[in-house]
């Protein structure tokens, strides 16, 4: 899933980005003075990692969102899988997301996009609807920082939120 995720985005960014005159490896650069700001964002999205944990975990939500946790379950996490799954998605995701859709779709458009095919949005359950605009705000921030700084700034924090999920699913399904 991870090899999926890291070699299908990035292919399906590259028409995109052709047919706008933008070059892929454009979409890596940084300028000097912005390394030291991706710290921030590896920070925001461990902050949102644990807001998710928190919600997933509160008894209003936790019957809603179950379903996503077993899902994840399936997939058998160990602490180098939750880093491999991390690094392919920040890095895959936000190539196509970030770096080809989100300039000509716009930052809340991408965004709403996102959450939406991650399956986070529900007509049926509106606690699940709630989780996703949360997400979606999140996302939004993503967006803000690949278009203010860098599209590293989004890898990043992207990194950082699956990973502190993964590393708690890992923690309480090895409980189990």
């Amino acid at each position: 899933m991870g090899l999926i995720t890291l070699v299908i985005f990035p292919l399906l960014a590259w028409p995109i980005l052709y047919f706008t005159d933008r070059h892929f490896f454009d979409l890596f650069t940084i300028e000097n003075d912005q390394f030291l700001s991706i710290f921030s964002f590896l920070s925001i999205g461990i902050f949102f990692g644990l807001a998710v944990i928190w919600i997933s975990e509160h008894p209003y939500f936790e019957d809603s969102l179950s379903k996503y946790k077993k899902i994840l379950i399936n997939f058998k996490i160990t602490i180098w899988r939750a880093f491999y799954l991390s690094v392919c998605a920040g890095i895959g995701e936000e190539i196509f997301f970030r770096g080809a859709l989100q300039p000509l779709l716009g930052i809340v458009l991408t965004a709403f996009f996102f959450v939406a095919i991650h399956g986070y949005f529900s007509i049926k359950d509106w606690k699940v609807s709630f989780f996703a605009l949360l997400l979606t705000g999140f996302i939004i921030i993503l967006g803000w920082s690949a278009r203010e700084f860098s599209l590293w700034h989004a890898i990043a924090g992207h990194f950082s939120y699956d990973f502190v999920l993964l590393l708690y699913l890992y923690k309480t399904s090895s409980n189990d």
